[in-house]
C-alpha cells in the first residue's frame, strides 16, 4: 500500500477516498478508528493518511490533485 494523501481530519480523507472508489480505485484509511475516537492525536502528526494499491498510486495522485 502507497499512501497518496495525508489529510487534516477523518471527513477529508473520506472526502478522497469516496472520489477514489467513484473512479475505481480501492483506497483503505489505516488511521480510521483512531481518527475517530481521538481525531485530536492527529493534530500534530503527519495527518489522516489514505492510501491505495502500489498500480493505483499515480492515478490516484493525479485524480486527488486535479480535483478542486
Amino acid at each position: 500500500m502507497r499512501t497518496v494523501a495525508n489529510c487534516l481530519n477523518i471527513s477529508q480523507a473520506q472526502s478522497i477516498q469516496i472520489r477514489l472508489d467513484a473512479n475505481g480505485i480501492k483506497s483503505f484509511i489505516p488511521d480510521e478508528t483512531v481518527a475517530t475516537v481521538a481525531p485530536y492525536l492527529f493534530a500534530t502528526k503527519s495527518g489522516v493518511r489514505v492510501q491505495v494499491c502500489e498500480e493505483d498510486e499515480e492515478r490516484a495522485k493525479t485524480l486527488i490533485n486535479d480535483t478542486p
